[in-house]
């Protein structure tokens, strides 16, 4: 990659970072305005156009390099039922989930909160990234021999319920980390019992989750009322 290239490569990626700062401070992607990413960037709003159309683009691509690198590298980490007892699969992937979301918690923000945003370019790229996990997580059980029984379709929608279930932590958990940082003080001993509680209470969500999966009967039809 010669000089040039690499310049180009820098200057997008100070574009992510722009919408993720911006992000960080409760601002919506759909009321950031390209002057205003331009101005955080440092560049004057013509020089956007070298990289991306609009800024759909720029949310669906911050999605899919910035975003989907992350979750790949959490899927990498979590290789549910490959090395470990489901009991304690279930607790270490917990914590390996909110180790994740320390690690980067601009991206696991913006993904919350714009999953159901207003850009429609942004949802699309961030439901085809959680598509994406469900499916290599839900084939990912089938090594479980706990879930040997069910068939690929159910392990699917297993998969998909466990990581709503994990995105639903990821604002609370966040709020934990900056209420602390704003304070005067951190009261270290405090803030790590309370982190504490909620990795308790969200291992136990996601045992309930996965238990009861066990006595699911793929065979049993739905029975949907009319």
């Amino acid at each position: 990659m010669n000089s040039r290239e690499q310049k180009k490569l820098q200057t997008r990626y100070a574009f992510f970072n722009a919408v993720l700062d911006l992000c960080m401070t409760g601002q919506s992607f759909g009321s950031i305005s390209l002057r205003q990413v331009t101005r955080e960037v440092g560049v004057v709003p013509t020089a956007f156009y070298r990289h991306f159309d609009d800024m759909e683009m720029l949310g669906k691509s911050l999605v899919e390099d910035e975003l989907g690198t992350a979750l790949s590298v959490l899927r990498d980490r979590l290789q549910i039922g490959r090395t470990r007892s489901f009991d304690r699969q279930i607790a270490k992937s917990i914590q390996l989930f909110f180790q994740s979301v320390d690690e980067h918690p601009r991206y696991w923000q913006f993904m919350v909160s714009e999953r159901f945003g207003g850009s429609e370019a942004v949802r699309t790229a961030i439901d085809n990234q959680i598509k994406l996990f469900a499916k290599i997580v839900g084939a990912d059980l089938g090594l479980q021999p706990a879930f040997a029984h069910i068939d690929d379709n159910d392990r699917q929608l297993l998969a998909a319920a466990g990581l709503n279930l994990f995105l639903s932590w990821v604002i609370d958990w966040l709020d934990l980390t900056y209420t602390a940082e704003l304070e005067d003080e951190i009261d270290e001993p405090a803030l790590e019992a309370k982190k504490q509680q909620q990795l308790h209470r969200c291992t136990r969500q996601a045992q309930m989750l996965f238990y009861g999966a066990e006595n699911w009967k793929s065979s049993e039809q739905t029975i949907l009322e009319e």
